[in-house]
């Protein structure tokens, strides 16, 4: 065997980048042969990046596959599908077309996919890029997150800015800074620290939520009753800042000021200051301030 080509694979396995057991057969391989191609060498690399367990260096190639189970350590990836079932943690970007998380996974860079689903546990520090993400675990993202859609029906925690053009969430949802989107449907427990902002707003507290600010056209919220995304939710309430909006229908909200064009203020509301056009309010609900647009 080439003296030159046994340096390059002890040293990838001195790196953590193939197993043991790969090089020994690769050794074994090529040990009656006078050369072994650097070419070939590259090849059985990528062949060992399907399943790692253990610590693993990145390659800087792009790989069709990396799995990763049991207690894992990886310095990154750029790949077609990426999964982890296991107890793992990436030290760098995870790049890739498709990406399945089953196990706790901790993702130090960023994460660029296009489609994410993950029923187990997952933290990017990074930012994040997705066209979908399918969250039914508990997910944390540290970083500023921008999807073209999220589902979610777990646990989810956005620390920084979140833009998205179509949100869907059932479970516990946080939000602690702006979140911008075109459809934003929530029910079950949900927290936004800053401002909702959105062309059609759909929410049923089933739990006391609150949110900064509201900013939409279409603006409904409902407690209890209903049916198709909203059946069988608890009933909640909602506590928010200031709603404005084209047109607004409130049930079981309280807030300082609602101001919009078609304004409905429903059963089980407190409003301090209501601004519209068309202004309706239920028997049941209190207005302190009503002023006529």
């Amino acid at each position: 065997m080439d003296e030159e080509m046994l340096k390059k694979l002890e040293e990838r396995l001195a790196n953590g980048e193939i197993s043991e057991d790969t090089y020994k057969k690769i050794k074994a391989r090529y040990e009656s042969e006078d050369k072994l191609k650097e070419e070939d060498l590259e090849s059985e690399v990528d062949e060992d990046m399907d399943d790692i367990e253990g610590e693993v260096t990145d390659t800087g190639k792009r790989t069709k596959n990396v799995r990763l189970t049991g207690a894992s350590k990886i310095s990154g990836c750029d790949c077609e599908y990426f999964s982890s079932s296991g107890a793992s943690k990436v030290e760098g970007n995870v790049k890739a077309d498709e990406a399945k998380i089953s196990g706790a996974t901790k993702v130090e860079g960023d994460l660029i996919v296009k489609k994410l689903g993950s029923n187990g546990s997952i933290k990017v520090e990074g930012k994040t890029e997705a066209d979908f993400l399918e969250l039914s675990g508990a997910s944390k993202f540290e970083g500023l997150v921008k999807a073209d859609r999220i589902k979610s029906s777990g646990s989810t925690k956005f620390e920084s800015s979140l833009t998205v053009n179509d949100i869907e969430s059932s479970g516990a949802f946080k939000a602690e800074h702006n979140v911008k989107a075109e459809s934003f449907k929530a029910s079950g427990a949900f927290v936004i620290e800053a401002t909702l902002e959105a062309s059609e707003i759909m929410l049923r507290p089933g739990a006391d939520c609150r949110i900064g600010n509201i900013k939409g056209g279409d603006v409904l919220v409902e407690i209890g009753g209903g049916g198709g995304f909203f059946s069988f939710v608890k009933k909640g309430s909602l506590k928010v800042g200031t709603i404005k909006g084209d047109d607004i229908y409130l049930e079981g909200t309280k807030a300082d000021l609602v101001e919009g064009n078609s304004v409905r203020i429903g059963p089980g509301c407190k409003i301090d200051t209501v601004r519209g056009k068309d202004i309706k309010v239920h028997e049941s609900a209190s207005v302190k301030n009503r002023e006529q647009l």
